[in-house]
């Protein structure tokens, strides 16, 4: 993981692609391990994912744009894996 003081100077828009990367992360080794998470609504998901303050402050992006990622990575991981699993 990053210094905080790299954090600090990178832009808004690296470290929200960042939080996108790390959260996708994560969520895909739940969806491996959880076969619930894989069937999650977003507010679930949400919840699954447990991101607390103090991994938010982190990151240091506004709420909206954690929402934002997260809508992406559910999108990504949750969604996704439930369409490919409808066309199988």
């Amino acid at each position: 993981m990053a210094p905080l003081q790299s954090w600090d100077q990178m832009n808004p828009r690296t470290v929200y692609e960042k939080a996108v990367q790390d959260f996708t992360e994560t969520a895909r080794r739940l969806a491996r391990l959880n076969q619930h998470f894989r069937q999650a609504s977003f507010a679930e998901f949400e919840m699954l994912m447990a991101l607390d303050d103090e991994v938010l402050k982190r990151y240091g992006l506004p709420k909206s744009m954690v929402k934002q990622a997260l809508i992406k990575v559910y999108e990504t991981v949750v969604l996704d894996q439930q369409r490919n699993r409808d066309h199988s």
